[in-house]
């Protein structure tokens, strides 16, 4: 009898380190399997990535032609803005012939100044 329990004990021994093993095994294979559709999303990404920034870069090429078109130059009734481009202004001198200053206003005349100007 005692050998029949011995062998009872072993087979349930083995049998539950088999369960374990195939537990281990399908754990295993599931991380695998998704580190797999990571892997998969992150290529997928990578190449929506790409074809978002082609289409970025195109939209963008299209928009600044579009700016840089003239439709009213094209047909005549406005001056092209790159033909003229803005005039250069030369340093600018006071005229000589001023004399108060134009840019700010003068303060009101003292009393003292009008008695003087008066003949």
């Amino acid at each position: 009898m005692a050998d029949r329990t011995y062998s009872k004990e072993a087979i349930q021994r083995v049998q539950l380190g088999l369960a374990g093993l195939a537990g281990v095994v399908l754990l295993i294979g599931l991380a695998n399997v998704i580190v797999e559709n990571v892997r998969k999303d992150d290529s997928v990404l990578e190449v929506n990535a790409e074809a978002s920034a082609n289409a970025a870069e195109a939209v963008t090429a299209a928009r600044a032609e579009e700016q840089r078109s003239e439709p009213l130059a094209e047909l005549g009734v406005a001056p092209s803005s790159d033909a003229d481009p803005a005039p250069v202004v030369a340093d600018l001198q006071p005229d000589p012939n001023l004399r108060e200053r134009m840019d700010r206003p003068q303060p009101p005349e003292s009393a003292q100044n009008r008695q003087d100007s008066t003949p």
